[in-house]
């Protein structure tokens, strides 16, 4: 640019006229190059900062991600063992396999941690440096980006439609399977695995847990939670659920809904109060666990052996689901800061 400068001066001293007019024209050319220059920073090293800036806010989510799961499941660590989880991931999500994170704050009465991160540069620095627009002042700059990320009991979630008493959570929690147990959604190996699974009963004699003198829940209510359409039910702990009455299940839920089950872990929520009788029955939620699912039997066609020994999950008027109580069950994605912990946490970002 210096060049440019230079000839503007020259022709601006000249006092021909035609000099003039020439250096009008030079001081144009080099008003138009710097402004060509400008639009080059932009586009170049503009949109190098907006990717840079992308990855590190990828690796912030990352990483805020993988800490908080190690909260969620008790094992947060020491603060140097968080910031070696924290820069896997920060680095990881760089294309460069560079980033620094800044400082981690971790909030563990409300259950929330916020990763910094920043840039780095193979040379240490923190400083992201430009290459065009150096020309027009701009040398470059250090880039930030953060993330929040809470866990917790979940505010909501879409659940198999049926319900479980928290009376059924009383007698089942001291026996809890721990969620490492469970891979890819299996339970291996459930045919012969050392602990029997549990039975809850929706309608039968065995059943301590019912309200009803005929074995249920309350008069007309065998558990079932409306769900029209398909088989699951949007739920908000602290609120109220309508009850689908009947022994049968769900109007939504045909037999190979509830085949599907089996050998997976389905969310439960939990009720601890009922109002009403029959259709016009509801059911409190006060949280929701995760059950492991090895047979049931709702009659009829609504049936299938347990997947632990083979047979038949219960008999005659009794209607039962059987499994496995999970501990520390995580779901990604939902909103947590709501209802009573049952064994299921929810991570989600915060803000």
């Amino acid at each position: 640019m210096r060049w440019v400068i230079e000839r503007v001066k020259n022709f601006s001293l000249s006092g021909d006229t035609g000099n003039n007019e020439v250096g009008a024209v030079a001081v144009f050319v080099a008003v138009t190059i710097i402004m060509l220059f400008g639009f080059v920073a932009m586009s170049v090293d503009f949109g190098r900062i907006y990717s840079e800036r992308r990855q590190l806010q990828n690796g912030a989510d990352a990483a805020a991600l993988a800490v908080a799961q190690d909260c969620a499941f008790g094992d947060c660590g020491s603060s140097l063992e968080q910031h070696a989880t924290a820069e896997v991931y920060a680095d990881a999500n760089a294309r460069d396999g560079l980033a620094w994170v800044e400082d981690i704050d971790l909030d563990l009465g409300n259950q929330q941690v916020t990763v910094f991160n920043v840039t780095e540069d193979p040379g240490g620095d923190h400083f992201f440096d430009t290459t065009f627009a150096k020309v027009i002042g701009y040398d470059g700059l250090t880039v930030h980006a953060d993330a929040t990320v809470a866990w917790g009991p979940p505010s909501g979630l879409a659940t198999l439609p049926i319900a479980f008493s928290i009376c059924e959570w009383e007698k089942y929690e001291t026996s809890l399977t721990p969620s490492s147990a469970v891979i890819d959604n299996v339970l291996p190996p459930t045919p012969g695995y050392p602990t029997a699974p549990q039975t809850v009963f929706f309608h039968g004699s065995e059943e301590s847990c019912h309200a009803s003198p005929s074995g249920q829940d309350l008069p007309g209510g065998f558990g079932w939670l409306e769900a029209p359409s398909v088989c699951e039910a949007n739920i908000d702990a602290g609120g109220w659920v309508g009850i689908d009455p009947g022994a049968s299940p769900s109007r939504g839920c045909d037999p190979v809904d509830l085949e599907n089950i089996v050998g997976t872990v389905q969310l439960i929520p939990y009720f601890d109060d009922i109002v009403g009788v029959g259709s016009g029955a509801q059911y409190h939620v006060a949280g929701f666990g995760a059950l492991y699912v090895t047979g049931y039997n709702f009659a009829g066609r609504f049936k299938e052996r347990s997947t632990w020994d083979g047979a038949q999950v219960c008999t005659g008027e009794d209607r039962c689901l059987e499994g496995y109580f999970i501990d520390d069950w995580v779901v990604e994605g939902g909103t947590p800061g709501g209802g009573t912990d049952f064994g299921v946490v929810v991570i989600g970002f915060v803000g």
